[in-house]
């Protein structure tokens, strides 16, 4: 059975504990402590860092992760001014501790932990043409050029945030394909599903969830007709199996705008959109998009 969706900014992003600083350490090790984030597989978070906190890069999990200004307006409509980063945590990770490391002006390190938390996944069992399990021969070199391909389109250059609305949902619909599952395709093992499958009818407009620009469009085996757009600090979305695309490479979206219509083109069984999300690499679950700026995490401050 799949369920509705119905997507809304205040939905659930990631259960923060609480986000306390440790000890700045002149080295890379510092002590644990029990304080920290904790994500789900699949989790992401907005973090805040005050425009003049004292720090000049930002490591997660051993990987550099840029700061980009970030502003918000305060209640008494003030800007309020940070530098904000995005972390996310792959669906495959498994669970444990992360560490989150700021490398201060002074030359210390200030180190904080992230705990991951399980979650389950479904398994999926579809039955698709052979074709689409055991490609012939003559198509393993197009299936190659579409791999380098899109892992190009997934690995974009640092760029700034370039939304500052809440991310909606592309489109209304019945989840058929769930996030993370492990997928048995006519009985056999295949990659785990990267994104959230949404059966709508055939020819439903697919808005982009935010502003953006596009990274990639074109026609793959597998995906169909797609739409990659990049939202900067890292994170992408996918739209996958478009009957249809409206947009072209280079072109700045706006959130809402149309950029293809459902369809089945691909290896899909049907009229379906396949919504992906990708952070610095990471496949993070797009249902939790709307929730990113509500559970933005001030570094000291706990939830923003």
């Amino acid at each position: 059975m799949g369920r509705r969706i119905r997507v809304f900014p205040r939905l659930f992003l990631v259960s923060v504990l609480l986000l306390l600083p440790l000890r700045a350490a002149s080295g890379a090790s510092a002590g644990e402590g029990e304080g920290g984030l904790s994500l789900p597989q699949g989790g992401l978070l907005l973090l805040l860092l005050p425009e003049k906190a004292p720090v000049r890069a930002l490591s997660f999990d051993g990987r550099r992760i840029s700061l980009f200004p970030w502003k918000e307006e305060g209640r008494s409509g003030e800007p309020h001014r940070f530098m904000a980063a995005l972390l996310g945590v792959d669906f495959s990770r498994s669970p444990g501790r992360l560490r989150l490391d700021l490398d201060r002006s002074d030359g210390k390190i200030e180190q904080h932990l992230l705990r991951v938390t399980p979650r389950s996944f479904q398994v999926s069992r579809l039955t698709v043409a052979r074709s689409f399990v055991t490609p012939p021969a003559s198509l393993l070199a197009r299936l190659r050029r579409e791999r380098r391909t899109i892992a190009l389109a997934l690995s974009p250059p640092d760029a700034p945030l370039r939304f500052h609305r809440p991310f909606m949902a592309p489109l209304e619909g019945k989840v058929t394909h769930d996030f993370g599952a492990y997928r048995f395709l006519n009985g056999h093992p295949m990659a785990r599903h990267s994104g959230e499958d949404i059966d709508v009818p055939q020819g439903t407009p697919v808005r982009a969830a935010n502003d953006g620009v596009v990274r990639l469009t074109g026609s793959f085996y597998y995906d169909g007709n797609m739409v990659i757009l990049d939202h900067g600090g890292g994170l992408l979305t996918e739209y996958l199996h478009m009957s249809d695309i409206r947009v072209r490479p280079g072109e700045r979206v706006r959130r809402g705008q149309v950029v293809g219509h459902v369809g089945h083109t691909g290896r899909v069984t049907g009229p379906v959109l396949h919504y992906g999300a990708v952070l610095h690499g990471a496949h993070v679950n797009p249902m939790l998009l709307p929730g990113l700026l509500s559970g933005a995490v001030t570094l000291g401050g706990g939830k923003h």
